[in-house]
C-alpha cells in the first residue's frame, strides 16, 4: 500500500477537518468531565449507605427522602410481632430504631451487619428493605 504524496494538492490533512475533529473531541471531554463533577456531587452519590451517626449527625430529615444506613443489630433488641420488626442498629457510636413490616432475611440475627433501606423522622427508621450480610467465614456443624 502506498502513501499519498503530501503535495500542496494533497495535503496530509486538512486544516479545517483538524479543526473540526479537535473542536468535537474537545466538547466530548468537557461533557465526561460535567457528567462526572454532577454525578459525584449528588449527597450520597459515592457511597451506598450511611453509617448511623452519619444518619443522626446530617441535617434535617426532608419529607419522604429514602435512605440506605448500615450498622450491627444491637444485642436483644430484636422484638417481631408478625411480620412488624422492631430493632435497634449500631455503628459503635450511635444507635439508631429501625422499625420495618417486610420479611427479614434468614441470615438476620443479633449481632448481624445489616444495610436498611427507607426513611427517617429524627427518631425511628422505617425500613422498606432488610439486607442482611451473610457470614464471612464457613463454620461446620459439630
Amino acid at each position: 500500500m502506498e502513501a499519498t504524496p503530501t503535495t500542496p494538492e494533497h495535503p496530509a490533512t486538512p486544516p479545517r477537518r483538524r479543526a473540526k475533529f479537535l473542536a468535537g473531541g474537545a466538547v466530548i471531554v468537557v461533557a465526561l468531565v460535567g457528567l462526572i463533577a454532577w454525578a459525584t456531587a449528588r449527597p450520597g452519590a459515592t457511597s451506598f449507605y450511611m453509617t448511623t451517626s452519619e444518619l443522626l449527625a446530617a441535617d434535617a430529615p426532608a419529607p419522604g427522602s429514602d435512605y440506605r444506613i448500615n450498622g450491627k443489630v444491637v444485642r436483644g433488641s430484636i422484638d417481631t410481632d408478625g411480620l412488624e420488626t422492631v430493632f435497634t442498629i449500631t455503628d459503635g457510636d450511635a444507635e439508631v430504631l429501625v422499625t420495618t413490616d417486610r420479611s427479614l432475611p434468614d441470615t438476620f440475627k443479633d449481632h448481624s451487619e445489616v444495610v436498611a433501606r427507607g426513611t427517617f423522622d429524627g427518631q425511628v427508621f422505617t425500613a422498606t428493605e432488610v439486607l442482611a450480610k451473610c457470614p464471612s467465614k464457613f463454620k461446620a456443624k459439630a
